[in-house]
């Protein structure tokens, strides 16, 4: 039986979209929605879109796809039936991208994170894209990663013991990367509620701030998010777990992690200390193939999606609190 291959719409044509491939090695596993729809067999990029014409065309010859569109009027003219669109516009076109394409009757949306700049609207576009039985993926793109995934497993099995706490480094924002790191620790150990607010940075952005927060998870776990360093001196996505059994820190946003086991100390007669660091890779690099590949086998093969509008609303919603929070307070 042959499989159908699937055409795709991308609009916002920037880094996430494809340009972050642009200059990778050829063998280099895809980073972005372009590269992997190409490097996936069952994926065919018919059209792309952005309000910068002069890009869009440029777009399309980087990833020979036929149609550069200038208007949405040109892609209703165009009479392709397009199965899935990836929306890679800025954050504050989503909520009027996700309405206007839904008129397209796709199959499919992955749309960037997060879902909307609001969660009004967000909760607006779950019930409109759940009523057209359309389905809608974020791509919290941790969900998708096998290394990951391995981890929550061994979590649940109590593999590591006891968890004891979380500390995550983040910058570039509380909803625009930090909600990534709210969303892997859910995604992990289940919901969390917010506990206090403090130390606020609005060098990102005074509407998308860098904050201190402190979380508890399932039975009082201590979850501490800080703004590690200011986007302009470098970017960190970091996230240390302190285990009954050792310490486990994920590195440069999944692409490398390390570990510590505890072990009798050499000097101190009854300690219990950390032994050397352990270095693996991990499987953040994977994550785009793997997402492009659940999106196939969702509509194909009616297989449940990783990252759901459904899941990315948690994240955004404690967002939502913790800069209102950080502004009253």
């Amino acid at each position: 039986m042959t499989e159908k291959t699937l055409n795709v719409l991308i609009i916002g044509c920037g880094n996430i979209a494809g340009d972050l491939d642009s200059d990778r090695e050829i063998d280099s596993p895809p980073l972005t929605h372009a590269g992997a729809y190409t490097t996936h067999p069952y994926f065919k990029i018919s059209g792309c879109y952005d309000i910068d014409y002069e890009k869009c065309q440029n777009f399309s010859k980087t990833w020979n796809i036929p149609h550069a569109y200038k208007s949405f009027e040109e892609i209703i003219k165009s009479k392709i039936k397009f199965d899935v669109i990836s929306i890679c516009s800025p954050t504050k076109y989503h909520s009027d991208d996700l309405l206007t394409y839904l008129r397209l009757n796709p199959k499919l949306v992955f749309c960037e994170k997060p879902l909307t700049a609001s969660t009004k609207d967000s909760y607006e576009l779950i019930r409109t894209y759940k009523n057209k039985n359309i389905l809608l993926a974020v791509n919290y793109s941790r969900r998708w990663d096998n290394h990951i995934t391995n981890l929550k497993s061994e979590i649940n099995k109590n593999l590591r013991g006891k968890l004891r706490s979380i500390v995550g480094y983040y910058n570039k924002g509380i909803l625009n990367n930090g909600s990534h790191l709210i969303d892997l620790i859910t995604f992990l150990i289940g919901d969390i509620s917010i506990k206090s607010v403090s130390s606020v940075d609005q060098h990102n952005s005074a509407s998308d701030p860098d904050v201190c927060v402190v979380f508890e998870g399932l039975k009082s776990i201590p979850i501490i998010l800080v703004p590690g360093a200011q986007a302009n001196d470098f970017s960190i996505f970091e996230m240390h777990m302190t285990f009954e059994k050792g310490m486990l820190t994920m590195h440069d946003s999944g692409l490398l992690w390390s570990e510590r086991k505890v072990s009798d100390s050499n000097t101190f007669r009854n300690y219990k200390v950390l032994d050397e660091l352990e270095f693996k890779k991990g499987g953040y690099q994977q994550v785009m193939l793997n997402a492009v590949d659940n999106i196939w086998h969702a509509i194909s093969k009616g297989t449940p999606l990783h990252s759901t509008a459904k899941t990315a609303i948690k994240s955004q919603t404690l967002c939502e609190k913790i800069i209102d929070l950080s502004s009253s307070g």
